[in-house]
């Protein structure tokens, strides 16, 4: 009777200690699972502002390029376009 009981113990003992190590091992993958997201998550972040800070600036050039001061000006500086009987003369730059 003794044995039997002391086989009973054991076998509890063995079946806690799987069950104890399965949550163990679930627990700790959940952590990593946490972190790794967390770090995803921070990287979206910073995505995002710098998604923000870019939709910003499309938008004042947006702004700019409905005003047509801004066009011309912009047009006569990048593509050299001149203005009637205006000549233009490309100088090398100095570095």
């Amino acid at each position: 009777m003794a044995k039997k009981k002391r086989k009973m113990g054991n076998i509890y003992g063995i079946v806690f200690l799987i069950i104890s190590v399965f949550l163990i091992y679930t627990l700790i993958a959940k952590v990593q699972h946490i972190q790794a997201e967390k770090a995803t998550y921070q990287k979206l972040v910073v995505q995002e502002n710098e998604l923000k800070k870019e939709k910003a600036k499309l938008a004042k050039e947006v702004d700019s390029l409905n005003d047509s001061d801004y066009v011309v000006r912009y047009a006569r500086s990048h593509y050299i376009f001149s203005k009637n009987g205006e000549e233009v003369i490309i100088l090398p730059e100095n570095k």
